[in-house]
């Protein structure tokens, strides 16, 4: 999280937070404006902490997470990259990747592949007890802000007036 607030701090080809995006009535959101972003400081680590466990008790989890972990990426890149995606601080202009979407490409992948073990491993029945709560908490958490974030229109696509 600090290297992606970094970058966009660093970044000054990006626009004005909550500029106009040019041609529609959008506004340009940076990383304090996704809802999911505030659920990164508290749902992601609790994500991470099951999943450390998770790779603590069977390294293969760690394995299986690295191919998760770059595909995620780069459909993540891919979709961001689209036409129709809506500028923000990581992809700031069609077909453009700014320096907070480099750092965030990672990041993305590494809490997809995270995810994706520990849910693996709580339908197999191998993340149980007390960390299986404090992870299956901060999925919840994660998912009400991803929620948020449709819900206020922040995933929408680009729309031209």
């Amino acid at each position: 999280m600090g290297a992606m607030c970094l970058a966009q701090q660093m970044d000054k080809s990006l626009p004005l937070r909550h500029s106009i995006i040019p041609g529609t009535n959008q506004k340009f959101l940076y990383m304090r404006d996704w809802c999911a972003f505030w659920s990164d400081f508290l749902a992601v680590p609790l994500i991470i902490n099951a999943f450390v466990h998770l790779v603590i008790k069977d390294q293969k989890n760690l394995w299986w997470g690295l191919p998760i972990m770059v595909i995620s990426a780069l459909v993540f890149l891919k979709m961001c990259l689209g036409e129709n995606h809506k500028p923000d601080q990581g992809f700031p202009s069609a077909g453009v990747v700014g320096l907070n979407g480099w750092a965030h490409l990672p990041y993305f992948g590494f809490c997809i592949a995270a995810a994706a073990i520990c849910i693996w491993n709580l339908i197999t029945s191998d993340l149980r007890g007390p960390v299986m709560w404090v992870g299956l908490i901060g999925g919840a958490f994660y998912i009400g802000c991803f929620i948020g974030d449709i819900k206020t229109g922040n995933f929408d696509s680009l729309k031209s007036i």
